[in-house]
């Protein structure tokens, strides 16, 4: 059993005593550990960023929340008690600069599409089966958008995989699909989004 943790706060003057339980605890401690988590993939991706096989930086994993529960999740796939903590952000690292070549990640990233409601992250199943804003919710139609665009960015890698993007269909070697571009590392993860949203990269 975990001792009770005691919290004190002034409220109007007056001091209340809060007692967090063993539940409350564990919830907070995982909280930390997801941040703590989430901070070591953007320092770490920041360390990698002069490696010209890394497609993404830190202001990737603002663009793209899906991207860090992805590595969150990752990581706890990988984790191993006989690894150092660095090594195995090294590894989901390396995972991600594999993973993020196919077409197959995009469609995963759709899974971990999330909805920001009154400040909190939402998955879209559980909006749709527990809330009676769903249907009216201009948060849930952003996220929608979000699947959208990754299903575009899924699609122009597939296309060009298969060799039915535009590449195939030119006779001028200069011209590269956006797929083949984001492989090749002309363009990185924002310019990438950013024609699948039929808008120019900032």
């Amino acid at each position: 059993m975990m001792q009770n943790l005691q919290l004190k706060r002034t409220i109007c003057k007056t001091t209340h005593t809060i007692h967090l339980t063993d539940e409350e605890l564990e919830l907070a401690y995982r909280i930390m550990e997801r941040r703590y988590l989430e901070e070591d993939f953007a320092n770490a991706i920041a360390d990698a960023s002069q490696d010209e096989s890394m497609r993404f930086h830190t202001g990737h994993l603002e663009e793209f929340p899906e991207l860090l529960t992805w590595l969150c999740l990752y990581y706890n796939k990988f984790y191993d008690a006989n690894m150092s903590h660095n090594d195995l952000i090294e590894l989901t690292l390396n995972h991600l600069k594999n993973e993020s070549l196919s077409a197959a990640f995009f469609n995963e990233l759709l899974e971990y599409s999330i909805a920001k409601c009154n400040g909190y992250d939402r998955k879209l199943s559980d909006c749709e089966k527990n809330c009676d804003r769903y249907y009216q919710c201009s948060s849930i139609t952003e996220a929608n958008d979000r699947c959208k665009h990754l299903e575009a960015l899924c699609s122009l890698i597939a296309m060009h995989t298969n060799g039915k993007c535009d590449c195939f269909k030119t006779h001028t070697a200069k011209y590269h699909c956006p797929g083949a571009s984001y492989l090749w590392g002309e363009i990185d993860l924002s310019e990438f989004y950013a024609i699948a949203c039929g808008k120019e990269a900032v």
